[in-house]
């Protein structure tokens, strides 16, 4: 890789993609806490509990568990996987007993080893999602669930005057600032592709008219600076975007929307032993 293609790869890691190499990796604790008492976040994680219905006797797979807040909540013995040393200590710190530091693309556990599994916005942050996709299939037993939630940015919508400019600003989160920020609508066909069977998806959309929530819904003014960091827009255009969108916030119109995907699968049932036909007897 040259070191040009090194360094574009590099800015389209997101920080929970190196939360260990961040200044301060503590705040990407601290905000995913913020995000799990958001009622939309609730909402659709009780959705996936409800598809997955964890049985207290059964084995589930939580790939990019973070804190551990969802594998801990689910009511059955849970595996939480993620790159992350401070997720990993956290996610022990907080009761999670089996939480291992692994790539979601490597899995470090045997084939056919869980019942059911589940990653909730992790696939956007993957390096190779195909190869994590078929890494949690193989450890799945046969007919056993899977369900991926991811938000699509190539959805986002915005109440905003100059709606070129917006889109710049809004394009730049999905395609710079993201390994994989429009993958979310591709993963149903991709589930077929797999050989998955009853495969669904659901949408969910995410409207936020509180500028102040989801953590400052999710840093959406800067994002223009940043990208004039990187050489993707002009002073003249941040400057404008950052007067105007707090002309929107000033008088209470902010709207700003993106939509999520709940992405079901199950794996086929072992295939049955093929009976065959006694052969006559001798005469």
């Amino acid at each position: 890789m040259t070191q040009m293609n090194a360094d574009r790869a590099l800015n389209r890691q997101h920080g929970f993609a190196r939360v260990d190499e961040t200044v301060r990796p503590a705040a990407w604790v601290e905000c995913l806490d913020k995000f799990h008492d958001e009622p939309f976040y609730r909402g659709y994680k009780d959705r996936v509990r409800t598809i997955l219905s964890p049985q207290p006797t059964g084995l589930y797979l939580d790939a990019g568990a973070g804190v551990g807040t969802d594998a801990i909540n689910a009511g059955a013995k849970v595996i939480g996987i993620d790159r992350s040393f401070t997720m990993c200590r956290e996610s022990r710190a907080r009761g999670l007993e089996t939480s291992i530091m692994a790539d979601a693309a490597a899995l470090p556990l045997p084939s056919g080893l869980v019942d059911g599994c589940w990653s909730d916005r992790t696939f956007q942050h993957l390096a190779d999602p195909q190869r994590a996709l078929s890494e949690l299939i193989r450890v799945m037993k046969p007919g056993a669930t899977i369900v991926l939630v991811d938000p699509d940015y190539g959805t986002q919508a915005m109440a905003f005057t100059d709606q070129i400019l917006a889109q710049k600003v809004l394009d730049f989160r999905a395609h710079h600032l993201l390994r994989n920020g429009t993958l979310a609508h591709q993963i149903k066909q991709w589930f077929l592709d797999a050989g998955l069977e009853d495969v669904s998806a659901e949408e969910r959309v995410l409207i936020a008219r509180d500028p102040t929530s989801l953590d400052n819904v999710l840093g959406l003014r800067s994002w223009a600076r940043t990208a004039l960091a990187r050489g993707l827009m002009s002073s003249a255009e941040v400057h404008r975007w950052e007067t105007m969108y707090d002309e929107v916030v000033n008088a209470s119109s902010f709207c700003w929307s993106v939509s999520f995907f709940i992405t079901t699968g199950r794996k086929p049932a072992a295939t049955s032993p093929i009976h065959q036909t006694a052969p006559p007897p001798r005469r």
